[in-house]
């Protein structure tokens, strides 16, 4: 069962290896946990943590801290923190054995452990903070390893309102078969009106669908028409560019020979008159 965090609420203000405890008033954030969690051992485990803020979520505006409180004696351990990105522990029991599964943008802050041995038995917190919220929110849940999955009394007695729930609706659904035969018998030909319209409205739907089918062909024939008139424009077009530069090609070409005979003419003619400087 999810639980979710008051306006009011306990914090622990860390400094350094020292804490002090209060009562904080903090607004528009909310974390959902679930109280317990079962776990086989050997096995991956997601400890799922949600969260809810009035104010704007960011990658840089959140932060998201985990923690490990043994079920016996036994100190606090940094399990696992997230800010822009993940940073798994470096040491300790958790190394190696913790991922980052959830999603900021989201406003899911989910871890999972992988292989999880009977040493990870304790309760979990979880701590989000988000801007302007800077003393941030703590939400618990207690992780159970165990040898091979157990079901509670509360999944039996799921399993057993199930069960009755699906008896009663076999009973209800052999009443209900009896007494449409029964009726069954006296509308016949009321029925067979009904099948007739029905059949009359999938034909009428049938035809409309195909008419309507028609008309995309049609507007995409049109469509396909209009892109291969732009084309052909379009090549056209480059074929007059081709031929305009080629035209201006040749014309630059006579130029250029022009003006070679004309120079190969006055060197003649300086030749033959040697009185012409």
């Amino acid at each position: 069962m999810l639980v979710y965090c008051t306006v009011y609420l306990c914090l622990r203000v860390s400094l350094g290896p020292f804490f002090v405890s209060g009562v904080l008033r903090v607004g528009g954030m909310e974390v959902f946990m679930s109280n317990e969690v079962e776990a086989v051992n050997g096995t991956e485990v997601r400890l799922k943590c949600t969260f809810k803020s009035k104010h704007p979520v960011s990658l840089s505006s959140v932060s998201v801290s985990w923690n490990f409180r043994p079920l016996g004696p036994g100190d606090e351990e940094s399990v696992f923190y997230y800010q822009d990105t993940a940073y798994p522990p470096t040491e300790g029991r958790f190394k190696g054995h913790v991922v980052w599964s959830g999603d900021i943008l989201r406003q899911d802050a989910s871890i999972s452990l992988q292989d999880v041995p009977f040493t990870f038995n304790g309760t979990y917190t979880c701590q989000v903070r988000n801007l302007p919220d800077v003393h941030g929110i703590n939400r618990e849940v207690t992780l159970r390893v165990v040898h091979k999955a157990s079901v509670s009394e509360i999944g039996m007695l799921a399993v057993a309102i199930g069960a009755a729930i699906a008896i009663v609706l076999v009973v209800l659904g052999i009443f209900v078969v009896f007494k449409y035969r029964k009726l069954n018998r006296h509308a016949n030909t009321d029925l067979e009106l009904q099948g007739r319209e029905l059949q009359e409205r999938e034909l009428n739907a049938r035809v409309l669908e195909e008419r309507e089918l028609n008309a995309r062909v049609l507007e995409e024939r049109e469509l396909n028409a209009r892109v291969l008139e732009e084309r052909e424009l379009n090549a056209r077009v480059l074929e007059e560019r081709e031929l305009n530069a080629r035209v201006l090609e040749e014309s630059e070409l006579n130029a250029s020979v022009l003006e070679e005979r004309e120079l190969n003419a006055r060197e003649k003619k300086e030749w033959k008159d040697p009185t012409v400087c």
